[in-house]
């Protein structure tokens, strides 16, 4: 049996486009895939970032400073606001610190984004003038009740995942314990 191998020129021409619009085809859209997952990654892993905070009082100048001390940094592209909220446990008043925020408005101040390790901010009250300058505001905010012993601290972040905003708390401290 003879067998014929007669093959026109255009036929595989036409194989060759065919195969290069399917590798096309194919890398676009693994593209599109690779580059979904790394821009929306934070929106797929979790609902909200993995990230510890300590919280320290000194009483003698009416001053707490909440550190990030690991984990997660805390990125604008899925964070609203980032707040400490001080609670004055004698009188029930509450007031939000705001530590970093999306907002144009004079909240918008401290070290921005990323809030990552090792940042810290520091919040006082009208108590005392720790630095002499006859201004009782000398930390980076400041909350408008004496900070004491007993106080609550709680770092909130606030922001929109899969499209809804939340609330979480983060950390929870009392003063002077």
């Amino acid at each position: 049996m003879v067998r014929s191998s007669f093959a026109f020129a255009g036929d595989d021409r036409a194989v060759a486009v065919e195969r290069w619009v399917i590798w096309l085809v194919v890398l676009a859209i693994t593209v599109a895939v690779v580059g979904s997952v790394v821009y929306f990654g934070d929106e797929f892993r979790r609902d909200s970032p993995d990230a510890d905070f300590s919280v320290s009082f000194d009483s003698e100048v009416g001053a707490l400073t909440v550190q990030h001390d690991g984990g997660d940094s805390i990125a604008d592209r899925t964070t609203e606001r980032l707040s400490v909220v001080a609670v004055d446990e004698s009188t029930g008043n509450s007031q939000e610190v705001v530590w970093a925020s999306d907002s144009a408005g004079p909240t918008k101040r401290g070290p921005g984004y990323p809030v990552a390790p090792g940042d810290s901010l520091t919040v006082d009250d009208p108590s005392v003038d720790s630095d002499g300058d006859e201004n009782y505001l000398d930390a980076e905010r400041s909350v408008g009740f004496y900070l004491e012993d007993g106080d609550t601290v709680r770092v909130v972040w606030t922001g929109a995942m899969r499209g809804d905003t939340q609330s979480v708390t983060l950390a929870n401290a009392t003063l002077g314990s």
